[in-house]
C-alpha cells in the first residue's frame, strides 16, 4: 500500500510576488516564490521569477544553479552562452542551462518576458513542462517529486489534489505550490488554458 507524505499547498496571487533587483543590478524581476522564505540571492534552495527585458545585454551568474527558462512574450530572443554555443528560444518551451555560463540575451526587436526556475543542483533536479489546454480538457499529473508548482500563464483551471472533491481555481498569472507526493489533476474551466507545470525531484532521489 502506498503511503503518502503530508500534502501542503499554497495559492499564490501577483499581490504576494515582489519585484527586486536583478542580482547584475541591470534590471529587475518578479519574484514569484523562493525556498526558504526571504532566502536572498545567493543562499536560496530554488526559485520562481517573472523577468521583463527592454534591452538585449548579460545574464546574472548563478554557479551551482540549474537554470530553466521559458519565454513567455515578444519575438523570441536568442541567448548566447559564451564558448558554448547560441539557442533561439521558442515560446513557451523551456530552455535549460547551467546558472554559472556566462550568457548574454539578445532580443528580437521587441521586449520580452521570461519565466525562470532556478534550482541548486546540490538539492535538485529540476523540469518544467507547459499543458496547453482547450475547453473542457483535463490532464492528469502523478510526478515523483518533492513539490510541485503550477503557473498558469493564460486562461483559468480547475485542480483537484489526491481527488479532492473540492477544486482549487487558478486564474491566470496565479501559482499553486504543493509540497509533498501528490496526484494533481488540472482541468481547463473555460476558454484555452496554458499552464507550466514545474517539479523539483530531490538530488539523492
Amino acid at each position: 500500500m502506498r503511503v503518502r507524505s503530508l500534502v501542503q499547498i499554497r495559492h499564490l496571487r501577483p499581490s504576494d510576488y515582489r519585484v527586486m533587483p536583478w542580482k547584475n543590478g541591470l534590471g529587475t524581476t518578479t519574484e514569484i516564490a523562493v525556498e526558504p522564505p526571504g532566502a536572498g540571492l545567493d543562499d536560496f534552495a530554488w526559485r520562481l521569477s517573472i523577468a521583463d527585458l527592454t534591452a538585449s545585454g548579460p545574464f546574472s551568474t548563478f554557479p551551482g544553479i540549474e537554470r530553466i527558462l521559458l519565454q513567455t512574450e515578444g519575438v523570441p530572443m536568442e541567448l548566447v552562452h559564451d564558448g558554448r554555443g547560441r539557442q533561439r528560444l521558442v515560446l513557451f518551451a523551456p530552455h535549460r542551462f547551467d546558472g554559472a555560463w556566462p550568457t548574454h540575451g539578445e532580443l528580437g526587436g521587441t521586449p520580452a518576458r521570461d519565466f525562470n526556475v532556478m534550482a541548486r543542483r546540490a538539492l535538485f533536479r529540476p523540469s518544467a513542462a507547459v499543458h496547453s489546454l482547450a475547453r473542457g480538457s483535463i490532464v492528469h499529473l502523478c510526478l515523483a517529486a518533492e513539490t510541485q508548482i503550477l503557473h498558469v500563464f493564460r486562461g483559468r483551471v480547475a485542480i483537484r489534489i489526491d481527488g479532492s472533491d473540492t477544486a482549487i481555481d487558478l486564474l491566470g498569472a496565479e501559482t499553486l505550490i504543493v509540497n509533498g507526493q501528490a496526484e494533481i489533476e488540472v482541468a481547463a474551466d473555460g476558454d484555452e488554458a496554458v499552464v507550466c507545470v514545474v517539479a523539483l525531484v530531490g538530488a539523492r532521489s
